[in-house]
């Protein structure tokens, strides 16, 4: 049964029921940088088995099916609607909040878990290169995309996947952001007698993952190819 898995490209398998991306982050599968990976080269590179995460899968599949909202693929002006709505709105919203929250938690907790101040550090660097990166999307790329869906080229750059190859690198560094952030925090999870204000930053850093996956593997997976799909056939 697992054979049927794991030649599929994980970044596939959550394009087809996003559902699927809860089993994924559970076992810290990457369904948004490495997308393309097939889920048992994915599987083997993590050092897990591929019969467990299956069964995981189909164990989850039999329950009662959720709401599969897939209407943002309908074409890439849907898209990137959606994706400016859903995920940069939210990042927006998100960074501000847990910017000052690692500053006071570092400052009040940082004498008894020093990883409190290189968290500070890295996620001041982290939230700044963010914010760079959607600015770009929203004032070039997104621009681009929606030109291209009108059937007109960009003037500059000669081709859009020259500023997609540069947002894939950063998305691969913002994939490397957020598991040093997890594992300078023992994944999230508060320390016995944490504050209120250190257990909102693990939730709220838990979430900021979770938003971003989802919007990397949206971009990655699915809008990116199709905006180079559009260029081609003009």
């Amino acid at each position: 049964m697992s054979q049927e898995w794991e030649n599929r490209s994980v970044g596939e398998l959550v394009l087809e029921k996003p559902s699927r991306s809860k089993v994924f982050e559970k076992v810290g599968l990457d369904y948004c940088c490495k997308g393309q990976d097939a889920l048992g080269k994915a599987c083997q590179q993590k050092g897990i088995a591929l019969e467990g995460v299956v069964a995981a899968l189909q164990e989850m599949e039999a329950k009662a099916p959720e709401d599969e909202d897939r209407s943002w693929m309908t074409d890439v002006p849907t898209a990137v609607e959606h994706i400016l709505r859903i995920h940069h709105d939210y990042t927006k919203e998100a960074l501000p909040r847990l910017l000052f929250l690692t500053g006071k938690v570092a400052k009040v907790h940082g004498d008894e878990d020093p990883r409190l101040l290189e968290l500070d550090r890295a996620f001041q660097v982290f939230a700044q290169e963010t914010f760079d990166h959607l600015a770009k999307e929203e004032q070039m790329l997104f621009p681009m995309f929606l030109a291209l869906a009108k059937g007109q080229r960009w003037p500059m750059p000669p081709t859009v996947q020259m500023p997609i190859a540069r947002m894939l690198e950063e998305h691969l560094q913002h994939g490397e952001n957020l598991e040093l952030f997890r594992n300078l925090t023992d994944g999230f999870v508060p320390p016995p007698g944490a504050c209120n204000s250190w257990r909102a930053l693990l939730d709220g850093l838990a979430e900021l993952e979770y938003d971003l996956h989802r919007h990397i593997h949206k971009e990655n997976s699915w809008l990116y190819p199709a905006a180079i799909e559009l260029e081609a056939k003009l």
